[in-house]
């Protein structure tokens, strides 16, 4: 399927397809599933997959892109561009210590919704960027904030994804969001860099390619937040049950 998009090829297309319509087909007839996609009937692990698609394909693919800029628009060093990467880095370890606090208190699909809207929304400022190095001074710290959210993002996303099921299907939830991840790494760069391809000036094509990642996110959270609105009646499985006291031992 990524093939017949970078090379606009209808019979890879049609095969595709028809290859992940089999998959699915096959999958859901196992009686051991290398990816039990029945489980997508639930609506928080059908929507938390879907996060965590977007999450990792929109972010992965604004990162090579930048990579392209840094180094062909802005003429950096391959260990230069490192370092510039390096340091909002630094974010994601904040980040991956607050995000479990903050689903806490707000929630994992507010969590969610709002990591992914800071991702998409400090995207923005990288559309505008220009050819002289002053714009490392947007670029930083526009990495810093994206990379925060990002990461709160993935959290938010593995909880998603892998609650409101009964406890013998817990385990069985973590096989699709680790494979969603790695689908999304493998799809997000080759779309959009073919998007960036349409383009016979390479900046130009990486702005057009950051404005269609920039919708593409800001439009998913729309989605996810209306796909995990809590169900009127619909019994959920907690992630974890208090121990039940010992009667003597409370009566004393």
């Amino acid at each position: 399927m990524i093939y017949a998009v970078i090379e606009r090829s209808v019979p890879s297309a049609v095969v595709g397809a028809l290859l992940l319509a089999a998959f699915w087909v096959i999958e859901l007839r196992s009686p051991a599933p290398l990816a039990p996609v029945f489980i997508l009937r639930r609506h928080t692990v059908k929507w938390g997959n879907y996060a965590g698609f977007v999450v990792f394909a929109m972010e992965t693919s604004m990162i090579f892109l930048m990579t392209l800029y840094l180094q062909k628009t802005l003429g950096f060093s391959a260990l230069a561009t490192g370092l510039i990467f390096g340091v909002p880095g630094l974010a994601d370890v904040a980040a991956g210590v607050l995000a479990g606090r903050f689903i806490g208190r707000s929630g994992s699909r507010r969590l969610l919704t709002a990591g992914l809207a800071v991702q998409g929304l400090a995207t923005l400022p990288l559309v505008f960027l220009g050819t002289d190095r002053t714009a490392l001074a947007i670029l930083v710290p526009a990495l810093f904030i994206g990379f925060f959210g990002h990461v709160t993002s993935i959290v938010a996303y593995t909880v998603t994804a892998t609650s409101g099921l009964p406890n013998e299907e817990q385990g069985l939830a973590t096989g699709p969001a680790s494979m969603t991840q790695q689908v999304a790494i493998t799809v997000g760069i080759p779309i959009l860099t073919a998007v960036a391809a349409t383009q016979s000036v390479e900046l130009t094509g990486i702005r057009l390619a950051l404005t269609v990642n920039v919708v593409v996110t800001l439009l998913s959270v729309a989605f996810i937040w209306f796909g995990l609105r809590p169900r009127v009646g619909t019994a959920t499985a907690p992630a974890w049950k208090e121990p039940e006291k010992d009667l003597a031992t409370s009566s004393d």
